[in-house]
């Protein structure tokens, strides 16, 4: 069983990871992975790392010179030109070739990082560029393929045209909704309407058991139109009842059903699970099937974890749309308004791929390629056998209703690992898949690929492995990624102690219970401790009866500001306490 005490996701941007126990005197060395997608806004993309250290993390005491050391490269791929813009950190560049830059920082320092690390940078281009990058799979890969990344960037079209928008909001406002995120989502939507044009097109439809439209048809999004919605989103968004999605967006499309000229795009918010999801995304690919040639979009945001957010990622696939979350009520404004700029703001719609008749075997991910914003870069990846062409026709229509092609180079990556990069990508499309089609082979691919690119999935857990290392004596922990099936790797030199599961990693397939009960949207059902909570009461856990009600961090910076003879002295009497503490237990145990 997995405890939250030794480790996990406390928060959706807190992870922890309890060390066990180990000797005084010993060296800790600690080594992270993980990926993460950069955020990209007006042109620019953005690597944000956190390197802020509190307090007191600092060991108490004399201070005691550190090396910080940041090394930086960026490879954005042969054939683009890359400009680094802001940069949190004096780096020094070392390399600037073609799509590629590298730089380092390094600094002795007292105390640790009290600011994040961030870097930002432009891909310059005037028009749509992109590029195609091939790679084999290594021989542990589970899928022995070969794989395909294609990218594309909007580039710096100051006269590029964007379709027309008619968008339907569709929102959940259910007895989960009530306080903050209702709120919060009020405002978001409030401000997304006044960034609409006069001879746009919108409709909002509130939704708990009943639905509730600002109007039958869509609306021109005058001034008069956009104050007269704001008087009704704030008298009717008002949190109540249960959640019945399907309804709503039946709505949604038949309000879109005449459309032309522009991309009709549904907005869906909720919070909440349903028991006829997949019902519900057998009826949006019958119904979107049957539309006109551009047929609407689906955009789908999913607030805290109790709802499916796989069931919305596939609705989104269905819908050539996208989908994002908030996990915690802080982020609603900030997600709604990030997914709503990527979807008014596309300008490459219905977009294809033509040469590739020639494969022996083809799959893309995601299934239905999605249209290309200027807000946000276009990344299809896929695995494939035959003869890859040398070249790769794009074809799309653009806002102004004019067709486009472009050729694409194609090139084999060798120093860009494809399989690392793409592997969170495909993992979360294909879980998507997964629990849409219920099939138990594509769960096990799933739980194979998770533990081999060490990336986390629903079918595969971390674990915490301690080994015992009998040629060296010595002790040591690794995390490791294991299937629900696998097995613990033995060495000849290393002998299973303990093993511990990390708590929570993966999003989870939603909750009808807490949906049914109008539990507020959160990251879990019963809130976990505080992430200073935990750092406190580990500090405190040996001094904290002797000082009694003192604070531990008074404590830790009266410490940090004794002479040295004070601070052994100190360290003596609490080594002493402690050890008639452990003697103590010990009697008490016998």
């Amino acid at each position: 069983m997995a405890n939250i005490e030794d480790g996990g996701f406390l928060k959706p941007h807190i992870f922890t990871l309890t060390i066990p126990q180990v000797d005084g005197g010993t060296n800790l060395s600690v080594q992270f992975s993980w990926s993460q997608k950069l955020l990209y806004s007006n042109g620019q993309l953005t690597l944000k790392i956190p390197f802020n250290f509190p307090k007191y993390v600092t060991p108490a005491g004399k201070k005691i010179s550190k090396r910080e050391k940041i090394q930086l490269n960026v490879n954005a791929a042969p054939g683009t030109e890359v400009l680094s813009k802001t940069c949190s950190h004096p780096l020094k560049e070392l390399q600037r070739q073609a799509g590629k830059l590298a730089f380092s920082y390094e600094s002795e320092v007292l105390t640790w990082s009290s600011s994040d690390f961030f870097f930002t940078y432009k891909i310059f281009s005037s028009y749509t560029v992109g590029s195609v990058l091939l790679n084999s799979p290594s021989l542990l890969d589970v899928d022995q393929r070969d794989m395909f990344c294609c990218y594309l960037f909007p580039g710096d079209q100051l006269n590029g045209k964007i379709f027309r928008k008619e968008l339907v909001f569709v929102v959940d406002i259910s007895g989960s909704m009530r306080g903050k995120p209702i709120d919060d989502t009020k405002n978001a939507l409030v401000a997304a309407l006044s960034k609409l044009d006069p001879e746009d097109l919108f409709g909002v439809i509130a939704f708990n058991d009943e639905t509730y439209l600002f109007s039958s048809s869509l609306t021109p999004a005058t001034v008069e139109a956009i104050e007269n919605v704001t008087q009704w989103i704030n008298l009717n968004f008002i949190a109540g009842g249960g959640t019945n999605i399907l309804l709503p967006l039946n709505q949604a499309i038949g309000m879109l059903s005449n459309s032309s000229n522009s991309i009709p795009i549904i907005f869906l918010i909720t919070d909440g699970s349903v028991e006829d999801e997949r019902h519900i995304c057998d009826s949006m690919k019958s119904r979107l099937t049957n539309q006109s040639k551009v047929y609407p979009r689906i955009y789908t945001l999913g607030i805290g974890s109790f709802c499916n957010h796989y069931f919305l990622r596939m609705l989104a696939i269905i819908g050539r749309g996208y989908h994002d979350v908030a996990i915690d009520a802080d982020s609603i404004e900030a997600q709604i308004g990030r997914l709503f700029a990527t979807a008014t703001s596309i300008f490459l719609a219905n977009i294809t791929f033509e040469g590739l008749d020639n494969l022996d075997d083809f799959e893309v991910f995601p299934s239905r390629i999605p249209d290309l914003s200027f807000e946000s870069p276009l990344i299809i990846s896929g695995r494939y056998r035959g003869s890859f062409p040398e070249t790769l026709k794009v074809k799309g229509i653009l806002g102004d209703i004019s067709n486009f092609s472009l050729d694409l180079r194609v090139q084999v990556a060798k120093d860009i690992p494809i399989d690392k990069i793409l592997a969170k990508q495909q993992i979360e499309l294909l879980t998507a898949q997964a629990w849409y089609s219920e099939n138990k082979e594509l769960e096990e691919k799933i739980a194979k690929m998770s533990v081999r690119n060490s990336v986390v999935s629903e079918y595969a857990h971390m674990i915490l492995l301690e080994t015992e290392r009998v040629r060296k004596g010595s002790e040591s922990t690794s995390a490791q990624q294991f299937s629900g099936k696998a097995d613990s790797h033995r060495t000849e030199d290393s002998k299973p102690q303990k093993i511990i599961r990390v708590y929570k990693l993966g999003i989870g397939f939603g909750n009808l219970n807490a949906t049914v009960e109008n539990s507020r949207p959160g990251y879990e059902e019963k809130g976990p401790p505080d992430a200073g909570e935990i750092f406190v009461k580990a500090a405190s856990n040996c001094c904290g009866k002797l000082f009694g009600r003192c604070c531990c961090m008074c404590c830790i910076q009266c410490c940090s500001r004794m002479n040295d003879q004070c601070s052994i002295a100190l360290t003596q009497l609490c080594g002493a306490l402690a050890c008639l503490g452990c003697a103590a237990c010990c009697d008490g145990r016998d």
